[in-house]
């Protein structure tokens, strides 16, 4: 379990949690955003293919009962975090140009990129390479 409880975390502040299904050494990343839910909880910001783009999502549709890890990457204030997030809502969901992680990212003043995104890919490589040269012997 996470040591900070969900509603003492700040604005701005990014929750992961694992993705289900094919891709469970993936995380899905969120913002919290400055609303709560009607349950009292966070309400946080998510980029994802299931709303097209950054969206609100309530704390336990996101989290689905999983763990979650929550950091602060940058030193931003979590008013300018969120100023950044709000104002990409419309933006089109891309798994491999503007997904998840890209959206955190960026909403942190970082560069918008994924890091598990470019360790799959290169994963998949090295995986087709070694099937390449098995077929081949």
């Amino acid at each position: 379990m996470s040591p900070i409880p969900p509603q003492s975390l700040r604005p701005g502040t990014v929750v992961t949690v694992q993705m289900k299904g094919l891709f469970k050494l993936a995380h899905h990343f969120a913002l919290v955003s400055d609303r709560k839910g009607p349950d009292g909880m966070p309400m946080v910001i998510a980029n994802s293919g299931d709303t097209r783009g950054p969206g609100m999502r309530s704390w336990s549709a996101f989290v689905q009962g999983r763990e979650y890890r929550a950091f602060y990457p940058s030193a931003l204030p979590p008013e300018t975090v969120l100023t950044n997030a709000y104002a990409m809502f419309g933006t089109r969901y891309d798994l491999l140009h503007w997904n998840c992680e890209h959206f955190a990212n960026a909403c942190h003043g970082r560069p918008a990129q994924s890091h598990q995104l470019r360790g799959g890919l290169v994963l998949a490589a090295a995986i087709g390479g070694l099937m390449l040269v098995a077929a081949r012997a």
